[in-house]
């Protein structure tokens, strides 16, 4: 795997790295909560953790830096903020109080004992007021990302596809985003990187596609003070198709730009073409369709105008075929949406049941003359016909 130029396809180096990131992980969980209790902990941890991986997975040489933390290289940093999104959110069990409580004593026990022996300092934790009550300290992993500086961090957020990563859920993708934008803010402030996690990066063509998938789903959930997608003039019009009077009128459409965005509608059409990935694909589809019909409708007859026209317009071998592949992609899902949107629109029936087992139609349009208004500026000939 070339670590500065992102997932490669070369299965010997990415067994090793898959290796190297189960032991980075396992050492991890053996640390426990205790080696985030502060950052000279952490830092020191995560030195040592150098020293036991191969350098080329995860760094150079230099672990006997005082911020070895330098010789890390954007995969490796994509899997720790997956790591610790991930046990930082762990969902809490509702066992016996007393029980529950004497076995997360005990495991605190356990963690700084563990962190004891391995940063060689028995008597690191002698000053519990560090402990954050077992629980990982995710300002501790903030303050520590905010060490890596010298990381171009869009191959970061473009190094999340690795085999194991997924979002469990909502809080989980929320301290994700937050500690990718602690690490990039510091970068910026040094150079012109964006803080947040770029859409170009998770709307590509990805290995781990069900991971991917996990993603888009859950940008699309969260609200934009969470997520900012970033779209351009004809997608603010799409999503303005859900505001009246600057209110947004779908309450239950959290983040109205990730609907009107094109990467992101193509991505999941991308993704729909996949058999084992087309139910949840169409799952997910539903719940936009339920909650902005008007954006969803806007986004993708512009969306099928755009590759059609990029595809007439396309000249060079490579070229066409990437047109002709947008141009194809997610026909059957297309077909799908279609059959839900035009009755919606143009065949309203009050009070009547959606197409397919889905719920009814009625009320599910919030703002039927805005919709057709913008349609109307995209294409004159989908509103006659």
């Amino acid at each position: 795997m070339n670590l500065m130029g992102g997932p490669s396809s070369d299965n010997n180096n990415n067994g090793a790295s898959s290796s190297s990131s189960a032991t980075l992980i396992h050492i991890l969980l053996d640390l426990g909560p205790a080696c985030t209790s502060n950052a000279g902990t952490l830092r020191e941890a995560l030195r040592l953790v150098t020293q036991k991986l191969p350098n080329n997975n995860y760094g150079g040489n230099n672990t006997n830096n005082n911020n070895a933390m330098l010789s890390w290289k954007e995969p490796a940093v994509a899997r720790l903020i997956h790591f610790f999104a991930a046990v930082g959110t762990k969902p809490v069990t509702n066992n016996n109080s007393n029980n529950s409580a004497a076995a997360n004593e005990k495991e605190n026990a356990l963690s700084a004992a563990f962190v004891g022996a391995w940063i060689n300092d028995p008597d690191w934790n002698k000053d519990t007021s560090n402990m954050n009550g077992g629980e990982w300290n995710l300002e501790v992993i903030s303050q520590v990302l905010s060490d890596l500086p010298h990381l171009h961090w869009p191959l970061v957020g473009r190094s999340f596809d690795f085999p194991e990563f997924k979002i469990r859920d909502g809080r989980h993708l929320e301290v994700l985003l937050a500690l990718f934008r602690a690490g990039a803010s510091a970068a910026q402030q040094q150079q012109q990187q964006p803080q947040q996690l770029p859409l170009d990066v998770i709307t590509v063509e990805w290995s781990n596609r069900l991971g991917q998938l996990s993603l888009l789903e859950h940008l699309l959930a969260c609200p934009p003070n969470v997520y900012s997608f970033s779209v351009d003039n004809e997608e603010a019009l799409d999503a303005s198709t859900v505001i009246v009077d600057g209110t947004l009128i779908a309450t239950n459409c959290p983040n109205p730009r990730g609907w009107a965005s094109s990467k992101v509608l193509q991505r999941l059409l991308h993704l729909s073409d996949d058999k084992n990935l087309h139910p949840k694909v169409r799952d997910i589809f539903v719940v936009g369709l339920l909650s902005c019909p008007e954006i969803i409708l806007c986004a993708l007859v512009r969306l099928q105008l755009s590759v059609a026209r990029s595809a007439d317009q396309a000249s060079g071998g490579d070229a066409r075929a990437v047109a002709a592949a947008n141009a194809g992609a997610g026909m059957p899902m297309k077909g799908e949406l279609m059959r839900e949107l035009i009755p919606l629109f143009f065949k309203p029936t009050p009070g009547g049941g959606g197409q397919g087992g889905h719920p009814p139609q009625h009320n599910v349009v919030r703002n039927m003359p805005g919709a057709l208004r913008r349609l109307w500026s995209i294409s004159q000939n989908t509103v006659v016909a």
